[in-house]
């Protein structure tokens, strides 16, 4: 099986989508766990889940330019910039 540009663009805006809906899931999750939450709990949550609305819509403009290199680098970007926010707010 052949992937080609267009192929790899499709499959990084899914992967930050499902990023996106793990991200908003683990809110859920930790208000399931603990009682009460604090913004400066979900403060590292929410600036993921901005920064992963802002790629998908991003990447969705640009897909209908069919501009396919700057999606998968706009993807690999969210993924790192994800990361950080991790090891900056939780670590």
């Amino acid at each position: 099986m052949k992937f080609n540009e267009s192929k790899i663009a499709k499959w990084s805006m899914i992967i930050v989508l499902i990023a996106l809906v793990r991200i908003i899931g683990e809110c859920f999750r930790l208000d399931y766990i603990r009682t009460t939450l604090s913004f400066e709990e979900l403060k590292p949550f929410l600036i993921g889940a901005l920064v992963c609305t802002l790629s998908v819509f991003t990447m969705v403009l640009l897909s209908f330019s069919q501009k396919h290199k700057m999606i998968i680098i706009i993807a690999v970007v969210t993924i790192i910039l994800l990361f950080a926010i991790k090891f900056i707010y939780l670590v």
